[in-house]
């Protein structure tokens, strides 16, 4: 069976890597999950229709930098993947964009969507990028359209909405597709550490086919690869014929991001270690400036909770990460566009807002330093 290596650091078409600007410290992979599916019964002469239902549920982080794929095998020398990468939502819509890539030297494509070439080798890469709903299941759908020639499809199986992907010419000779292969979950962009890995939740139908008078197979689980293997927080469960992988922590659906009205900057945790300074900086939307609120009011980013340094009450105090504990210094309340803390009573403050000034605590006085806006974590900012 032909089994493609999926690359980390470079995907064809992959988009925008996210970092983080504060620490500038060294990235990891993030790492991917194998699956598995088979359609049992396929015919000696394969198949010449797969369908791949995936859903990436609400709970995905959209600027995450993940790929959700199946891969497919023909009968001779080439193969391919068809599969959705999230994507930051665009004028108040969700986003996917659908790959359909085929790898191997001979083969051809005259479609808009399409271009030459797949993850540094030989083949056709063809993507779209469309409005979407996380948690509708899309079909993406694997079609012989004329001898030699595929076309991928994706259809929201609520609103049977249907979005053309691409379609390739295989080398002659490649034959059709057979019964099963492998796909994955992948994490093609760097994240500064496994406890910062964006949340990714996707679930994998079993396969089906028109074929044969109707074939349905199964999707299961395989295993962590690569980087974060057993860091990631990886669950799976079985769905009917497929099964529900989840992995990572932060999705910018549910967190905030505070911009103050002094300066215009937003609230920037400066580095991931204990006691590192929240200071000022140019809004950017990367991790460090995402803060998840909790049912006990902390506030968290990088794995930490906002802190008032040794738990003070004193003007002038800095506020840092710090590890969570949930005691009244990591308490904290949004009231009338201020960032009060519970142990102290007294407000986030960032004086004059310039970049790089650290956040301390000060007597609530209605200024400018102490008043902030929040927008959701999936902004674009």
């Amino acid at each position: 069976m032909l089994t493609r290596t999926r690359c980390l650091t470079a995907v064809a078409g992959a988009g925008i890597l996210l970092s983080v600007a504060h620490p500038a410290s060294a990235s990891v992979g993030g790492g991917n999950v194998s699956i598995g599916w088979s359609i049992p019964g396929t015919p000696a002469q394969g198949l010449t229709n797969i369908t791949f239902p995936i859903a990436a549920n609400p709970a995905t982080d959209p600027r995450g930098g993940t790929f959700f794929a199946q891969q497919y095998n023909f009968q001779h020398n080439v193969m391919g993947y068809i599969g959705l990468q999230p994507r930051a939502d665009k004028n108040g819509k969700q986003r996917l964009d659908a790959h359909f890539s085929l790898f191997g030297d001979g083969a051809s494509t005259t479609d808009a969507n399409c271009h030459p070439g797949a993850d540094n080798g030989g083949g056709v890469t063809c993507a779209t990028e469309f409005d979407a709903v996380y948690g509708h299941t899309y079909d993406l759908t694997v079609t012989r359209t004329a001898t030699d020639t595929w076309t991928g499809t994706a259809t929201d199986t609520v609103t049977g909405a249907k979005t053309h992907i691409g379609t390739y010419k295989v080398p002659a000779g490649s034959g059709t597709l057979t019964g099963g292969q492998a796909g994955f979950v992948e994490y093609f962009a760097g994240v500064p550490s496994c406890a910062e890995m964006p949340r990714a939740d996707v679930t994998f139908g079993g396969p089906t086919s028109t074929d044969a008078g109707g074939l349905t197979g199964t999707t299961k689980a395989g295993k962590e690869y690569s980087d974060c293997v057993g860091k990631g927080d990886y669950r799976a469960v079985q769905v009917g014929n497929g099964v529900r992988l989840t992995r990572g922590f932060l999705s910018t659906r549910d967190t905030l991001i505070y911009k103050a009205t002094a300066g215009g900057r937003c609230m920037d945790a400066s580095g991931d270690g204990d006691g590192s300074a929240i200071v000022a900086y140019d809004c950017h939307g990367n991790q460090n400036q995402r803060w998840r609120p909790q049912s006990d009011r902390t506030l968290r980013s990088l794995g930490q909770c906002l802190d008032v340094r040794g738990a003070s009450t004193a003007d002038g105090t800095p506020i840092i990460l710090w590890p969570c504990h949930g005691r009244p210094n990591q308490q904290w309340t949004f009231k009338d566009g201020a960032l009060i803390g519970t142990g102290s009573g007294k407000c986030a403050d960032v004086g004059s807002g310039n970049r790089g000034t650290a956040l301390v605590i000060r007597t609530c006085n209605g200024s400018s330093g102490q008043k902030w806006s929040t927008l959701p974590g999936s902004a674009a900012v």
